[in-house]
């Protein structure tokens, strides 16, 4: 899992169950447990020590038999959360509720290369988005490479609450993203892939519920600049190690690398492993992963000790840094002052493990028509931990001892979070 947040609204926090469920095209790509056509329910679930997510899903796909797809989906997040940083004004709970929806067609083109289409819309108190995506996958040489290209492009309407129903308008943000992949069997056992995304972010991108201390005075947000590019190369492959026995038939290792960097000066690298197990009707996956990142050039941490104030956390002894330029009253060139209180643009690293059972209905086959539709169905289940440090892990980590001496306020001596999934795949 890789903690980045870029959206300045509460539904951003959303980010972590995307994350867990869509790890980056490092990872291989998710393949339909039914070919013809599935329902996916899932239930996934987030909880540090500011915020609690629960994300139900519905993910439902059709394939016709001249190869025609549709799909479309529908996702909530209920968001329960205190942190000022997430948009609280005081410290009593609320929830907030995001709602996505979605649909897409997929067409086939010679051979297996398909062309495919989609749009989403997402909608919160304070947030606005929406999404249009165009994908075309090129099988070639035996389906033995597959190449795949796409992009993206959503626009965003940005708000702060004030009240229970009222907003105040922001700005727009507008998200470009584009993708090439190229996937390539080396062996009977063997697949690789190699990834290449541009991402492109313009407009506003501030969140408004966070307040900055620069040169002593708090600001009532952060002043970030308004374009960001970003370039991510992943690296993925798969290996399988085949045994003579019918009960574990074979092991599936899954290395994967995964570096970006963008304009802010920001880079990470995140290398991961991943195993897979089948036992019977029965599939153990394990994940282990490591994500380490250097700060943003403009991040800074200069207000020297302070009480409550964890050592690393975003502060501006002076005026902000000068980044780029704009505009005075007049007109003329002047520098632009950035600062931030986000300490997710600083450096700092985390640790992912991962554990999930996956169990393929098998053992209704032989009752009749309707078990051997259940047959096709399968129930997933996963469950793990995520362990930050520096200030990324004092703001997010759960204490995981008692009297924690450094962060008073929070976590340091060791800081975790944890996160599941229950899912059901039904075909249809």
């Amino acid at each position: 899992m890789r903690l980045q947040l870029d959206g300045p609204a509460l539904g951003r926090c959303a980010f972590l169950l995307v994350l867990l469920a869509l790890s980056g095209t490092a990872q291989a790509e998710q393949l339909p447990q039914n070919v013809s056509g599935e329902a996916v329910f899932r239930g996934n679930y987030w909880r540090d020590r500011n915020t609690r997510v629960l994300n139900p899903t519905v993910d439902l796909r059709q394939q016709t038999a001249s190869g025609f797809g549709v799909t479309a989906a529908y996702g909530l997040d209920a968001i329960t959360s205190a942190s000022v940083a997430a948009g609280a004004t005081s410290d009593q709970p609320f929830t907030e509720l995001r709602h996505e929806v979605g649909f897409g067609v997929e067409a086939p083109l010679v051979g297996k290369s398909t062309l495919s289409g989609g749009y989403g819309y997402s909608t919160e108190s304070d947030y606005f988005s929406h999404t249009a995506s165009l994908r075309a996958k090129i099988s070639l040489l035996q389906d033995n490479t597959v190449l795949r290209f796409g992009g993206d492009y959503t626009h965003s309407s940005v708000g702060k609450r004030l009240g229970p129903t009222g907003y105040l308008n922001m700005g727009i943000l507008h998200e470009a993203h584009g993708v090439a992949a190229w996937s390539q069997v080396l062996g009977q056992t063997l697949v690789a892939s190699l990834t290449y995304e541009l991402f492109v972010l313009s407009g506003y991108q501030n969140n408004p519920y966070r307040p900055v201390f620069v040169a002593g005075e708090r600001r009532e947000f952060e002043n970030l600049p308004s374009l960001r590019v970003r370039h991510a190369l992943g690296l993925s492959g798969h290996k399988m190690f085949r045994f003579t026995g019918t009960l574990v038939p074979h092991l599936v290792l899954r290395p994967a690398l995964r570096f970006w960097t963008d304009s802010w000066g920001v880079k990470n690298l995140s290398p991961e492993l991943a195993v897979h197990l089948p036992i019977g009707p029965i599939e153990l996956r394990g994940l282990l992963g490591y994500f380490q990142q250097w700060q943003a050039s403009f991040y800074r941490s200069s207000c020297g000790e302070q009480p409550m104030v964890f050592p690393g956390a975003p502060c501006y002894a002076e005026r902000g840094v000068e980044f780029g330029t704009t505009t005075d009253g007049s007109g003329n060139p002047a520098p632009f002052l950035t600062y931030t209180s986000d300490p997710k643009l600083g450096s700092y690293s985390t640790v992912t493990t991962e554990l999930s059972i996956k169990w393929r209905m098998t053992v209704f086959s032989h009752l009749g028509p309707i078990g051997a539709h259940l047959s096709r169905s399968v129930i997933e289940l996963s469950g793990g931990m995520w362990f930050a440090h520096n200030a990324v892990g004092n703001q997010f980590g759960i204490p995981l001892v008692a009297n924690d001496a450094i962060g008073v306020a929070g976590c340091a001596a060791l800081c975790g979070a944890g996160f599941a999934n229950l899912g059901l795949y039904v075909p249809l």
